[in-house]
């Protein structure tokens, strides 16, 4: 019997979400956990979701069971987010940012599911399972303005500005500030790996980014 531990949540909620599951894993007697975690997890990331992630390793390690965390590339459903106002003014006018290997979900899907097929495959953490490349937004311009054959703009916005207009687009302050927190660790280099075992688990290349938002856009 095997188990899955992830929750939609940041901070002290989120770990302590995971920490009731896995408790109950155990108490359950499941022969394996297996966990959605992200590339970059780590203790000292600038971005909040990666040291929860790392705290969850280290629960998921102290119970002494078999164990996989699925460590997933940035969902590339978050750059779309990001560049849903720039798909009508044709400027991406964001923070600064760094190369992200962006990744689409229904690829990530399938490599969980093979995954659990072949139980025992990885044992902890898996390695980056990403698509082939890493982009920041300079590139994802010209790859937008390839795909609809119109001219796509980078604009750099400070970050306090940044930060300003995602208060005034009604969220709250631990929003945006998680969400400036996502261009500082792309600053620092958290997300640029790429390896080649997703597209090993899934038996072909994965989709590309210009090809997710072709995808996205065609909507």
């Amino acid at each position: 019997m095997r188990a899955s531990v992830s929750l939609d949540r940041i901070g002290e909620e989120c770990v302590a979400g995971h920490r009731t599951a896995i408790d109950a894993a155990v108490k359950a007697g499941v022969g394996r956990i297996l966990y959605t975690s992200q590339m970059g997890a780590a203790h000292d990331s600038r971005f909040q979701a990666c040291r929860d992630h790392a705290r969850t390793e280290d629960l998921l390690r102290a119970t002494g069971l078999p164990w996989t965390s699925l460590r997933n590339g940035f969902y590339a459903a978050s750059a779309l987010q990001f560049l849903e106002s720039a798909r009508h003014t044709g400027d991406i006018a964001l923070p600064a940012d760094g190369p992200v290997a962006w990744t689409g979900h229904d690829d990530l899907a399938e490599a969980t599911a093979a995954v659990l097929a072949e139980e025992g495959r990885f044992e902890g953490p898996t390695p980056p399972l990403t698509g082939a490349a890493a982009l920041d937004f300079g590139t994802v311009a010209e790859i937008a303005s390839q795909a609809t054959g119109r001219p796509f703009t980078r604009t750099v916005v400070p970050d306090d500005a940044f930060h300003e207009q995602v208060l005034a687009h009604g969220a709250p302050a631990s929003i945006a500030e998680l969400m400036l927190s996502i261009f500082a660790a792309a600053r620092s280099g958290e997300f640029t790996a790429v390896d080649s075992t997703l597209a090993e688990l899934i038996g072909r290349e994965p989709a590309t980014f210009g090809t997710l938002l072709e995808r996205a856009w065609a909507r």
